[in-house]
Order: structure tokens, then sequence, then C-alpha cells
């Protein structure tokens, strides 16, 4: 028996974040004017640190799935990344972003590697060759909104980018 609808389209729109990490990319000059006195490198770090806690996580995952479940492991995935990825929308302390991102990290990679591995177990024939070429797509373009959502929201502040976080992490099933 295939899923329901609503399962597959939330399956699909995990694609779509699974990238969220470097939606801030375009703000590291800001961040340079806002914290002059942080090197650069460390600035830098602001988006490499998520992708490297990501790794605990992904490296975690198999446990943490077997132990409490999928789906309570994607949708705290999911809440540790909206909420974590929210803090600096309200604060401008350089550490406490920089724990943010780490817990921004912690959090995809409890959900990312699930894009596909809840369509490959969920599907069966063409159903799944067809899904998994919509979430290559979906991927992209995920990411390619949410690059130029940034942009817009960069001319706001540097703040206002991080604003992705809340709206862009959310499953609904």
């Amino acid at each position: 028996m295939q899923p329901r609808l609503t399962t597959t389209v939330s399956i699909l729109s995990l694609s779509t974040v699974t990238g969220i990490t470097t939606a801030i990319t375009g703000i590291i000059p800001q961040l340079k004017r806002a914290f002059p006195r942080v090197p650069t490198t460390l600035i830098e770090w602001v988006v490499t640190i998520a992708n490297c806690s990501a790794l605990i996580t992904l490296l975690l995952n198999p446990r943490l799935t077997n132990r409490w479940g999928l789906r309570p492991v994607v949708i705290s995935g999911l809440l540790l990344s909206a909420v974590m990825g929210l803090i600096p929308v309200f604060t401008a302390n350089f550490t406490v972003i920089m724990l943010s991102r780490l817990g921004l990290g912690l959090g995809v990679g409890l959900f990312s590697p699930h894009a596909i591995s809840l369509l490959t177990h969920s599907f069966t024939g063409e159903l799944r060759a067809r899904l998994l070429g919509y979430q290559t797509g979906l991927s992209a373009l995920g990411n390619a909104v949410l690059l130029g959502l940034a942009g817009l929201l960069i001319g706001i502040s540097w703040h206002a980018v991080f604003w992705l976080y809340g709206g862009s992490s959310s499953l609904r099933d």
C-alpha cells in the first residue's frame, strides 16, 4: 500500500530544506561589519560549523532512529533546526550565534538523511524512481528559493535572514 498524498508531500518537503545551513552565506560581509573584532575566518565558520555539527547527528542517526523511531527523530531535527536557526534573529552576541549554528547543524543531521531513505522505503517501482527524481529537483529548487529569499532579506538586515529557519523547518504530517 502506497502512503497518503500528505505523507508523500511531507517526505518530499524534507528535500527542500536539506541545504538550509548555507542560506546565510550572503550575510558574511554584514557580519564582518557587525563584528569587526572577530577574525574573518571565524565569521566564515558561521556557515561551516553547522555542516560540521550535522556530521555528529548523521553518524548517530541510525542509533537514534532505532531507539526512538524515524518520525520522532525527523520531527525533533526539524524543530531543533527551527529553534536554533531563529536564535540569531534576537541576538547580536557572536558566541551565541555560533552556538546556535552548532545546534542548527545537529538538527539538520537528524532529518536530512531521511529525505531520500523515506522515499526508498515507502515507495516501489516506477513511482519510487519518479519521486527520487522529484526529490533531486526539489532539493535544488529549495536551495535556490532559500538563497533568493535570503538575498531579499539581506536588504532588511543580517538578522532578518535568520527568519528563514523558522518558516522552512516545518513538516506537515
